[in-house]
């Protein structure tokens, strides 16, 4: 009996041990240096890069070394997550050739940065590649799955002249984790989208797998030969902060996503981007932006700026605020459109608050266009802006709008200006509305320009607001306390001056008005509103300093506490030697 008990205990040692070994085992992060001038010798796959006189020659040395050294840190479960890898660079070109293979970043935690941390010299020049910079792609075609997760950091680095992508992404559920920090991007020439994240998958996930963050960087001279976007992302959270992007041509878009969670760019500034659809192509995601300057960008089929689309009601919103729009032109909207294409009319509403409007154009709403969109614009003021067809600063369509706060100045008059308000004529109107309702509080239209043409719609317009000239086609509008139009056979044309106090209304069959003015200077009243649009450029507010991120991970054990265990042990080992005795 003693000799049973006796190997009961050390079988209870032996599981004790293992308890301690498995629960405090420590991996420590691998540092890996690569320079370019040691032209060190070692073998394939060898040993490189432990100090910087034992460097790796090149990046893919340093990955191909540390794939035959990494150690899988995450002990709950059979998932893989290796060790983190800090790859430092020494400064140098470091040039890619036609036969540089692609580097696979599937289930990597890696920084990528200057061996020195002040340092701008570290650059990826990607001139004679034929394949992507980076991948994140499952081993031998294989379907990833929940757990698998890849964390990516590149900052401090330039990348130049590259010809095709710099990093692509083919996964459908594990995570991968993408972000840019301090970059410069420059003559990026391709065929293909920079940032590739997601392409093959063929329909939403339940969440994002994805996300991609460009902070404090310079993208510059983008040129795309088949009109590919820049980036281009399905199920993808992106943020885009304090970060400039200048010069683009035959882009399809800046950025193209659709079913993501979230696009938020905040203290951005893009100016000179020639698009098809616009800086910002967005389909069934959140939108935000915030605090930036966008300057003589134009599209070619969508606004310059944001192209927003859904397909379902009650999900998707848009918000744009404190920015700065100047000489921008599109199609359908100038700067904004916003498109729900689903049968059911959307209730979740759009904003746009505290932004300036100067010198954007469209075919309709020279600078929104809105349809099944509920749209809020609030402090927000317009000038010269103008529409081909309909709307010079809005188009409404098929939605609730709310306008409070906003002021519209036209162009200056130097000679006799005549208007005639038929179908033909409303391109002149500031804001179109069609089939909608909703309601402008405090709003100034300057003498010069022909306020509203209602088609079909209800509008009520508060007594504060200065409005000059207006058109309804059945159509109920009340101006203060007046009916001014209501739904009948004729359209009613109308004018008034200061805050509707004046007040002719003329009826009768083909309805037409004509306003003379010869005014040679536009005439602009303060609205009381505080158009707030402080805007910050990345160059201004950010940092250039590069922080290395390093982390000791501890492998993680679903097994019994090194605590509990030792009390199991204590309490049997007593009562083996109680019965020894």
């Amino acid at each position: 009996m003693k000799f049973i008990s006796f190997f009961i205990t050390l079988i209870l040692i032996s599981i004790l041990n293992n308890f301690v070994l498995s629960s405090g085992t420590t991996v420590s992060d691998v540092t890996l240096i690569v320079n370019l001038n040691n032209n060190n010798s070692y073998p394939v796959n060898g040993s490189c890069g432990s100090s910087t006189q034992l460097t790796c020659n090149n990046i893919n040395d340093a990955i191909n070394y540390f794939n035959t050294i990494a150690v899988n840190v995450n002990r709950s479960s059979s998932q893989i997550i290796y060790q983190q890898l800090n790859l430092l660079l020494d400064d140098g070109n470091y040039s890619t050739t036609a036969t540089t293979t692609t580097i696979n970043l599937y289930q990597f935690n890696i920084t990528i940065s200057p061996l020195n941390p002040s340092s701008n010299k570290v650059i990826i020049n990607g001139l004679n590649s034929n394949s992507s910079m980076f991948s994140v792609t499952p081993f031998n075609g294989i379907v990833d799955s929940k757990g698998q997760n890849s964390y990516i950091l590149i900052t401090g680095i330039q990348f130049l002249n590259f010809k095709q992508s710099i990093i692509q992404v083919s996964t459908n559920y594990s995570f991968t984790d993408i972000r840019f920090e301090s970059c410069i991007i420059d003559q990026y020439n391709s065929n293909n989208s920079m940032i590739e994240i997601n392409k093959l998958i063929s329909q939403d996930l339940i969440l994002p797998n994805s996300h991609l963050k460009i902070n404090n960087s310079q993208i510059s001279n983008i040129q795309i030969v088949n009109n590919a976007s820049l980036i281009y992302a399905i199920n993808t959270i992106i943020g885009i902060f304090q970060t400039s992007v200048i010069n683009a041509t035959n882009v399809q878009s800046i950025i193209e996503i659709s079913y993501g969670q979230n696009l938020d760019v905040e203290y951005s500034d893009f100016s000179n981007v020639n698009s098809v659809y616009g800086i910002f192509n967005v389909l069934n995601t959140q939108v935000s932006i915030g605090d930036g300057n966008f300057n003589n960008n134009i599209a070619t089929n969508g606004a310059s700026v944001l192209t927003f689309t859904s397909n379902v009601t009650s999900v998707y919103n848009a918000g744009v605020a404190r920015c700065n729009f100047n000489e921008n032109s599109g199609t359908d909207g100038g700067v904004f459109q916003g498109v729900n294409t689903d049968s059911s009319l959307e209730d979740y509403s759009s904003s746009i608050t505290s932004c300036t409007f100067s010198g954007s154009s469209a075919n309709n709403g020279g600078a929104i266009f809105v349809d099944n969109i509920p749209l809020s614009i609030v402090n927000c003021q317009f000038s010269d802006v103008t529409a081909n067809v309909a709307g010079a600063f809005v188009y409404n369509s098929n939605n609730h709008f709310a306008m409070t706060n906003v002021t519209y100045t036209e162009k200056s008059l130097n000679t006799t200006k005549t208007k005639t308000a038929t179908t033909s004529g409303i391109e002149e109107y500031a804001i179109y509305i069609s089939s909608s309702s909703g309601s402008i509080q405090n709003a100034t239209f300057d003498d010069n320009s022909y306020s509203i043409f209602c088609n079909t719609s209800t509008v009520k317009i508060d007594a504060t607001s200065k409005v000059s000239t207006f058109t309804c086609a059945q159509c109920n509008m009340v101006l203060g306390q007046n009916q001014i139009c209501s739904v009948g056979g004729s359209s009613v044309s109308s004018s008034t001056s200061a805050s509707g106090s004046s007040l002719s209304v003329s009826s009768s069959g083909a309805q037409s008005l004509t306003v003379t003015s010869t005014s040679s200077t536009p005439q602009t009243s303060g609205t009381g509103s505080s158009s707030s649009t402080s805007s910050s450029t990345g160059s201004s507010t950010s940092s250039n300093s590069h922080t290395i991120i390093t982390t000791t991970t501890t492998g993680v054990s679903n097994q019994l506490s090194p605590s509990f265990s030792i009390l199991i042990f204590i309490i049997l080992l007593s009562l083996l030697l109680i019965q020894s005795f």
